[in-house]
């Protein structure tokens, strides 16, 4: 996996973010997707981007904070993407013991509503695109597109899974939508972060590092010392 400095097209800058996202949870920080409009910075409508939240038994505000931070949710900047794994939202730990021998299957089960045709579904594990899928669409009665997805994976040890899709807009202009991950647990094997993932990480911190000495206090020296040992730590453990 290559971690570029996405300045390339609108995609490759969506993938930048995708990629630096899926090296912090390779390195096991379970960290909740979310999105924020950024108009004023980036040349967008207000409200492009959003973060949505499935909520069972109802809307309130300590659900929906209880909801992101678990993970039931999926990020957007168009399409509608509902998915599932055996059956269970986005955020779900699936656990096994260290007895287990053949990786049981998951199935990613889902459906896209979209403005426009959803030009592929990539199916996401630990950092890497291992399912792209082509879907077949149609047109709902209010005129939106549906498309329908289901696919098994399996995992060799500890790791996670997400989807995400690309509805292509024409003229480089992209609309993506992306779950939060499902994560899977196997006792005594853990997930282990490959090296150009941690690498990335420290070198960045690293860069903060030098810019940041002249301009901000000790303080926030520290912390940025702090996350620069955790990383190399991480790095040890890397494959």
């Amino acid at each position: 996996m290559q971690i570029g400095c996405g300045s390339d097209s609108e995609r490759e800058w969506t993938l930048y973010g995708f990629l630096t996202y899926y090296a912090l949870l390779d390195c096991g920080f379970r960290l909740s997707p979310s999105a924020g409009t950024a108009n004023g910075v980036h040349p967008v409508p207000l409200g492009f981007s959003r973060v949505y939240v499935h909520l069972p038994r109802g809307f309130s505000y300590e659900e929906w904070i209880k909801g992101l931070k678990t993970g039931r949710s999926f990020v957007t900047t168009g399409p509608m993407l509902f998915a599932t794994v055996n059956g269970k939202d986005p955020g779900h730990a699936f656990r096994s013991g260290a007895r287990a021998t053949d990786p049981p299957p998951f199935t990613v089960k889902g459906e896209i509503v979209s403005a426009e045709r959803i030009d592929k579904i990539e199916l996401v594990v630990n950092g890497e695109v291992i399912r792209t899928l082509h879907p077949t669409s149609s047109r709902s009665q209010a005129g939106a597109i549906q498309s329908g997805f289901e696919e098994t994976v399996q995992i060799e040890g500890s790791g996670w899974i997400a989807a995400r899709c690309w509805e292509d807009r024409g003229q480089g202009s992209v609309r993506f939508a992306h779950t939060a991950p499902w994560f899977v647990e196997v006792e005594g094997r853990p997930l282990r972060p490959r090296r150009e993932e941690v690498e990335f990480l420290v070198r960045q911190v690293e860069v903060e590092i030098a810019r940041s000495s002249p301009l901000v206090t000790s303080l926030a020296l520290e912390e940025y010392r702090q996350a620069l040992s955790a990383y190399q730590s991480i790095a040890r453990t890397a494959k």
